[in-house]
This record gives structure tokens, sequence and C-alpha cells, in this order.
């Protein structure tokens, strides 16, 4: 599991220069080729070629990769923020964010991949690091709830 983690980690610094639009599309693709195959889920850099017999339109990709990336920014919202200040994993996620972009992206990485496959964690750690957390400067769970708007019923 810690070499999953590490790779994991590693794969999503990687992808940090990529844009917003960039991943949301990596997203989708990522997760339409674990749909059709589902032992990619194990590969932390999955990076499947754009297939438009298999997998739509590239803007429905995007559409899926934002649904994603967005269904696990409210999951860690909810867990950091609704959290009590002493919590070890809101000291720990708030401390990286203080640290650097890299230390933001393997702590958000860090947290979200028990909960999803590590190819996926890797370009949604950079989206939350990058969309939420770092613009936010020292009001992280204002600026990010904010962001996400109220949570869907």
């Amino acid at each position: 599991m810690a070499n999953i983690q590490a790779e994991t980690v590693a794969a999503a610094q990687d992808l940090a220069g990529l844009d917003e639009a960039a991943l949301y599309v990596l997203i989708g693709t990522q997760e339409k080729a674990i749909e059709r195959n589902p032992v990619l889920a194990f590969d932390a850099r999955l990076s499947p070629g754009y297939d438009t017999a298999h997998q739509g339109l590239v803007t429905e990709l995007k559409t899926i990769g934002e649904r994603i990336a967005n269904k696990w920014a409210r999951a860690l919202f909810d867990l950091v923020c609704g959290a009590k200040d002493d919590d070890p994993t809101r000291t720990q996620l708030l401390s990286a964010v203080g640290i650097s972009e890299a230390a933001a992206i393997a702590a958000v990485t860090a947290l979200i991949m028990p909960l999803v496959s590590p190819p996926i964690a890797a370009a949604v750690s950079v989206v939350i690091v990058k969309k939420f957390l770092i613009p936010a400067g020292g009001e992280i769970c204002l600026y990010w709830g904010e962001q996400l708007g109220p949570a869907e019923g």
C-alpha cells in the first residue's frame, strides 16, 4: 500500500502543471477507461488516450471529470472543515497548504486515496489544491465552502 500511495502522490505532483480543464478531461477519460477495464484503477499514472468511439465527446468527458472532482472536493471539505480545530486530519491538511503546493497535493492525495482509485485521486487532488486550497490563503474553509456552494441534496 505504501508503494501505491507514493506512486499516486508522485503522479499527482506530475499533473500539477495541467490546467483545470485538462484535469477534468483527464479524470473523465480515466473514469471511462476504468469502467471498460477495472484493472486500470490500480495504475496511478493512468493517462488513457482520447477515444471518440468509446468515450464520447470531450465536453462530456470534461463534465464527468468536473462532477467527480466536485464530489471528492465536497467530501474532503466536509471532513476537513466540518472537523474540530484540533482534528489531526484538519491540522495535517492546513499545515501542508502552508508549506507548498506540492505538500498540499501530497496531503490531499493521501487523504482521498483510500476512497477513490489512485489515478483519479491523483488528478482530483491537484484540482482541489489549485481550485480551492491555494487561492484561499488563510481562509481555507470559508473560501472552499463558497466555491463549492450549497450541498446537493
